[in-house]
């Protein structure tokens, strides 16, 4: 199915500008590969930590739940670096990216990737009142996590490849 018309339209201005300009095309790629890292880096060492936590006693898993209440920030950052230029992105190729299997299943991962942080954090809260359940769902989610980060760049190097 092709991009609504309108869409396609309104994407025009843009679409030029990043087609013409190799500094504004790298300006955007730039922010959408320092948002993955940022993001998915802090995400990844933070689950890390998580499944290495919940090996530990509880004095260990109290300072890992303080943890990660400032990782989500950090997270949430590069989330919405990936976002402002992965809309960027889009809309500099639209009809490319809309018609793609790849761009909507890496959509689809993300919505799932943003689901799974809402868990996570209740998880979290969870771990604080009832440590047992609280403990095997936050466990649960950095393994859904991680392995979402890593579908999320497959999906996106596929993209770029095809």
């Amino acid at each position: 199915m092709a991009a609504p018309e309108f869409l396609v339209d309104a994407a025009q201005g843009w679409a030029r500008v990043y087609a013409d300009h190799a500094l504004i095309s790298a300006g955007v790629m730039f922010v959408h590969l320092a948002g993955l890292l940022l993001g998915g880096g802090a995400a990844v060492a933070a689950d890390r930590g998580t499944l290495r936590a919940a090996r530990e006693p509880e004095p260990v898993r109290t300072d890992h739940l303080a943890f990660l209440g400032t990782v989500h920030g950090i997270a949430v950052t590069g989330l919405a670096m990936l976002a402002v230029s992965g809309v960027a992105m889009l809309l500099a190729d639209l009809e490319t990216f809309w018609t793609a299997t790849a761009f909507w299943v890496k959509m689809s991962l993300v919505a799932m990737l943003l689901a799974n942080g809402l868990l996570m954090r209740l998880a979290e809260r969870r771990a604080r009142t009832h440590p047992v359940d609280g403990w095997r769902q936050l466990k649960a989610t950095a393994v859904a996590s991680l392995l979402l980060w890593l579908a999320i760049v497959l999906a996106s190097t596929i993209l770029a490849s095809g």
